[in-house]
């Protein structure tokens, strides 16, 4: 009787831990995720740990001084073309005045480009975790559905009604299924590292991330009109635009007999200028050609999803249905939940693809 005393009570102590144990991991779990974070907040979070945008703002303050020092050395503006080493001198203090001008400029640019890198970099980020804890939730659900087959396996092997080999698929299975989970997993931990680490905090740290990418289409801005808008705000085609001027500058402000370069090179050097600017705008004018191409297309393959989606949960109402007569399995059930989900993250996933190409159709550069 004491014998059996003493066995009651070392389970219920093991129950009572085995209680604690859970409720502890539980407030863990609900801790972790009840940090919520949205992608505004993420993006903010990245600008503010940017190196680059630190090294562009470095760079203004270096290129503002730069400025400043070359307007000491000029005297006054030359009108055009001169000659000998005097007219050289003051030519020269004044396409110096006109490059130190244009790099200043440029490091401002640098400041909305770096910004604008950041958050696409943010966004990115941000809907990899969301996307590598979709594929978490659908090993998780191929697991469970192949834990259902090993044991409906089970059931038929005790009853004579499976081959060995048959059975020894199934189990197979199960474990490629586990081991998918754990894949997806680290997958997941590898997405969440990369975004505390563009944003600045620390490693290990878990977000729920509250802004869920939604499907909006594109307004119906034509191509024609994109490739205008992009390179009139692209920082390449201006700065192309600019090298242009002052190559065209060393023309202007020619000075002959000074023992600079022959005219011939600096007219050559307007080609190229030029040149690399046309070049510029159409290697931009086919990106967006091409991104352009790959959104129409990814608007057919969501009409297409939906469709699938609605013969999905068709097919899922129709085997509830039988099963409700006794003509379907749980097993069926499940593999027709499994489908329905797995689209509706597929969705997820062409969703995610969508808003990032909208994102750079307005603003290539940031890509």
């Amino acid at each position: 009787m004491k014998k059996r005393m003493f066995i009651l009570l070392l389970l219920a102590l093991s129950a009572s831990s085995f209680s604690e144990s859970f409720v502890h991991a539980e407030r863990q779990q609900v801790s972790n995720a009840s940090v919520k974070i949205t992608l505004s907040q993420a993006q903010q979070w990245a600008r503010s740990n940017s190196f680059s945008l630190k090294e562009a703002q470095q760079a203004i303050d270096r290129n503002r001084i730069n400025l400043k020092n070359a307007g000491k050395n000029l005297d006054f503006i030359p009108a055009g073309a001169g000659n000998g080493e005097e007219d050289a001198a003051s030519s020269s203090a004044w396409k110096g005045y006109a490059s130190s001008t244009v790099s200043y400029l440029e490091s401002k640019k640098q400041i909305e480009l770096a910004q604008d890198q950041a958050d696409y970099s943010a966004m990115k980020n941000y809907y990899d975790v969301l996307l590598a804890e979709n594929k978490v939730k659908s090993s998780e659900d191929a697991l469970s559905l192949a834990l259902l087959g090993e044991k409906a396996a089970e059931a038929k092997a005790n009853r004579g009604k499976i081959s060995p080999g048959d059975q020894s698929t199934i189990i197979q299975t199960r474990i490629e299924a586990q081991k998918n989970v754990d894949i997806a997993k680290a997958a997941l931990q590898k997405a969440m590292d990369s975004l505390n680490t563009q944003m600045g905090q620390p490693q290990g740290t878990v977000y729920e991330l509250v802004d869920r990418p939604v499907y909006r289409k594109m307004d119906n801005t034509n191509l024609d009109t994109l490739v205008t808008r992009a390179i009139s705000a692209s920082p390449s085609v201006w700065r192309q635009e600019e090298a242009v001027k002052l190559a065209k500058m060393e023309i202007k402000y020619y000075t002959w007999n000074s023992g600079t370069d022959d005219y011939e090179i600096k007219q050559i050097d307007v080609d190229s200028a030029e040149g690399g600017l046309e070049n510029t705008k159409d290697q931009l004018a086919e990106t967006l050609k091409n991104m352009y191409f790959n959104l129409q297309q990814s608007y057919e393959q969501y009409e297409q999803m939906q469709s699938n989606l609605q013969n999905a949960n068709k097919v899922l109402d129709i085997s509830r249905r039988k099963k409700e007569r006794g003509f379907a399995t749980g097993t069926e059930i499940a593999t027709n939940q499994l489908k329905v989900k797995q689209i509706e993250r597929n969705k997820d996933e062409l969703i995610v693809q969508m808003t990032l190409l909208q994102h750079a159709l307005n603003k290539p550069w940031s890509v």
